[in-house]
């Protein structure tokens, strides 16, 4: 067929001879044919069909960054964002509400026990906290690794297992950061504190001051000065007042017998606290504190007497690792 010759096609144009397939299909759907003309129809505003074209891009967009933002919501919600509070005794409250046997603490809730009360704190899933009489505390914040309450005042008893740094407990003169434990940790009405470790090791931090307490030490705490210097609980009252006086009234003219006192008295189990005095003490008198040290954990090959007096950080954490106690835990991410 030549391009000038007629088309002769029933399915285009109706010339031709039907196909038989075609002509049956033409049978069954005739019946359903509508014999008037269509009723015209308006033709739309000019701009119509553009606006329905944008309105329909913003709906399909809102609907995926809503989706986007439930999604993400989803993935980075505080896991738990609520503990659960036990009664234990009393009548603790959350707020204005008693406790019964049972509550839930959200994020930023108080939790408050009088005289008579004591409750018990689900950690999400790493732990438990103890809540003892007369103790003020609020959840601050929780979340995959990081789980953090504020202790006002009062006491309470923390059991984790967990990596180290995931639980913190603030309060008014320093921060607890646990690292693998159990201990108590009281704070007083001016907001000093203390802390007793039982088991594993708690740092202890304020504004770039650092305590390591290993189990079977406490360490003091004050407002405005943050961590003292950890010990042993079995030295002498005179030891730990002789700690204190260097630690909070460093300037005092009682801090020279206090250093005196500590190094006549110091033992073995002591290293831990002659280890924190070798950057704490004054620095004319750091190399008595060398000498005491050296003479139960010999300085490492490279720590020097003029490192220790300047507080040289590699020097410090060389002679930590001769301890035996492990690498020096990092209270800082």
């Amino acid at each position: 067929m030549s391009g000038t010759e007629p088309r002769h096609d029933y399915l285009w144009d109706r010339t031709g001879p039907p196909d038989a397939e075609i002509a049956r299909l033409e049978d069954i759907l005739g019946a359903l044919a509508r014999r008037e003309p269509a009723p015209a129809l308006p033709l739309p505003p000019q701009g119509f069909l553009a606006a329905q074209w944008v309105g329909a891009a913003l709906l399909a967009a809102s609907v995926i960054i809503a989706v986007g933002g439930i999604t993400l919501a989803y993935k980075f919600r505080q896991p738990g964002a609520a503990w659960t509070v036990t009664r234990l005794q009393g009548s603790p409250t959350i707020g204005s509400l008693e406790v019964g046997d049972r509550a839930r603490l959200p994020v930023g809730g108080w939790l408050e026990t009088n005289e008579r009360a004591r409750a018990a704190l689900m950690v999400a899933d790493i732990g438990h906290v103890e809540v003892q009489p007369r103790t003020r505390l609020r959840l601050v914040s929780t979340g995959q690794g990081s789980h953090v309450l504020q202790l006002e005042r009062g006491s309470l008893y923390a059991t984790i297992s967990a990596p180290p740094g995931q639980f913190f407990v603030q309060t008014p003169s320093s921060t607890a950061i646990d690292l693998g434990c159990a201990y108590t940790l009281s704070v007083d009405e001016e907001g000093g504190g203390l802390i007793r470790v039982l088991v594993g090791w708690v740092g202890f931090a304020f504004g770039g001051r650092e305590s390591i307490v290993p189990a079977g030490s406490a360490c003091v705490t004050r407002r405005g000065v943050g961590p003292g210097t950890p010990y042993n609980e079995r030295v002498s009252p005179a030891f730990r007042e002789a700690l204190q006086t260097i630690d909070f009234r460093g300037a005092s003219p009682d801090a020279p017998p206090a250093l005196d006192l500590i190094l006549a008295e110091a033992e073995e189990r002591d290293e831990v606290t002659l280890w924190h005095l070798l950057s704490r003490a004054p620095a004319d008198d750091r190399d008595r504190v060398f000498d005491r040290l050296a003479a139960f954990v010999p300085p490492p090959t490279g720590v020097t007497r003029e490192g220790i007096r300047a507080a040289r950080p590699d020097m410090l954490d060389a002679w930590w690792n001769a301890l035996g106690l492990g690498p020096r835990p990092a209270l800082t991410k």
